[in-house]
């Protein structure tokens, strides 16, 4: 095998042009020799042969700032979108849908057209009303669309043009959000929350023409009602639901905790309470609050690797790319996200692009800081990729390799310093 002997800031600058790491050592021939002689001591090893994840892909909230610049948005719509699938490597996408959904009464509209206040919007985001007794017979007077479909079209529509256009497939992840901690409907029936996501389902399909690839059945169920012993039953009850009715089963995704403390407590009782939900989950999923211990991350591999099952990262306000590549190392996750993908605010890693002078006649869209260092990996790994084995001999140096789909070779060096290294074993290309 080859040793490519590659300075830091060399290999920083091969990987912003893009080059995949076949196209690294395809070099000029004055440079053949150097790529012919013993690694230096400082040295990155590959073993392609030890494999690891395979990743599903790299996720955004489906947010622009639409509902609080109602107008200003369009100015910057187009062009946070683009740079989020182009410039970025975003391919998966978080739809939120609000349990208030299910209400006789649109507020959603009314408050856009600026007919009604955003507390009285907000009042209702997490009070849903039973459109009827049956959980099923759908009312679909009983149902409100409308804020979905603002996310569908100012968001997942034109991600969706726009990753296609690039050979790919958009990853819709349709995400359940109940902030209620007072009273409830779905989560104490699992049967109205099947309903609940039927008729979504069917809204899509009709409207748009597809529907989503997951179902994140609760964001966050430990700053809710919401808890495992009710998370499995729901999956049972909706994966039953869409088959019924002519749906192939989504992926599904949980328990989505807002700290990884609660994590295997939510799990474990999500599989006790219905064991028949693990042959329907395919991704494990956290957020980062409260940090990740080697036991959390323990118990997130034990369990996914137990039940043959991903993982996902999937929300932290502040993530940058050391946390990211801790949590593809450590937690083997197939998913990741920051959070949501532009609003106009202070660089505060809560969103992957900033926008600049939103009520300007030309406002600017510019990367976060912490978005240009995920960039590294989110632009060169793509869906599909295979994570192989990368070890190195020194203690500034921590490597990530992973192979594309089309055999091409990433490697991510995270340095804690500056100096050349060799890396060994990349393909010939």
């Amino acid at each position: 095998m080859k040793a490519t002997r590659i300075g830091l800031a060399a290999l920083l600058a091969l990987l912003a042009s893009g080059l995949t790491a076949c196209d690294r050592i395809s070099l000029p021939s004055p440079f053949e020799e150097k790529i012919r002689t013993p690694p230096l001591a400082d040295a990155i090893i590959l073993d392609p042969t030890v494999t690891y994840q395979t990743m599903v892909g790299w996720e955004t909230t489906a947010g622009i700032g639409s509902v609080d610049f109602i107008v200003d948005f369009q100015k910057w719509s187009g062009a946070a979108v683009d740079l989020a699938v182009n410039g970025l490597g975003i391919n998966r996408v978080r739809l939120e849908i609000k349990s208030g959904a299910e209400n006789p009464v649109d507020s959603f509209t009314p408050y856009m057209n600026g007919t009604l206040s955003r507390g009285a919007w907000k009042a209702g985001w997490y009070t849903p009303v039973n459109d009827d007794a049956d959980p099923n017979t759908i009312n679909l007077s009983g149902f409100q669309f409308s804020a979905l479909d603002h996310s569908i079209d100012t968001v997942v529509l034109p991600m969706k043009q726009l990753v296609e256009a690039n050979g790919e497939t958009l990853y819709v992840n349709l995400n359940y959000v109940d902030f209620n901690t007072t009273s409830g409907l779905h989560h104490q029936d699992p049967d109205e929350y099947a309903e609940f996501m039927l008729a979504t389902f069917q809204h899509m399909q009709s409207k748009y023409g597809f529907v989503p690839d997951a179902i994140e059945i609760i964001l966050e169920p430990d700053n809710s009602l919401w808890d495992g012993s009710k998370i499995g039953p729901s999956i049972v009850a909706t994966a039953n639901l869409l088959q019924a009715n002519g749906f192939s089963p989504p992926d599904f995704i949980a328990p989505s905790v807002a700290g990884a403390a609660q994590l295997a407590n939510h799990f474990d009782a999500m599989a006790g309470s219905a064991p028949a939900s693990l042959s329907f989950l395919t991704e494990i999923a956290y957020h980062r609050y409260g940090g990740m211990s080697a036991g959390q991350f323990n118990d997130l591999t034990t369990r996914a690797n137990l039940h043959g099952l991903d993982t996902s990262m999937l929300e932290h306000i502040g993530s940058g790319h050391v946390d990211l590549h801790e949590d593809l190392k450590k937690g083997n996750v197939s998913a990741w996200q920051q959070f949501t993908l532009a609003y106009p605010t202070s660089d505060n890693g809560a969103q992957y692009f900033i926008i600049g002078n939103p009520t300007g006649a030309s406002p600017t869209v510019s990367y976060g800081d912490r978005t240009r260092y995920l960039r590294q990996y989110f632009k060169y790994i793509r869906s599909g990729a295979v994570r192989f084995d990368a070890v190195s001999n020194a203690v500034r140096l921590d490597a990530v390799a992973f192979r594309n789909t089309d055999g091409g070779q990433v490697v991510v060096v995270k340095a804690t310093a500056g100096g050349s290294f060799s890396i060994d074993g990349l393909q010939a290309g």
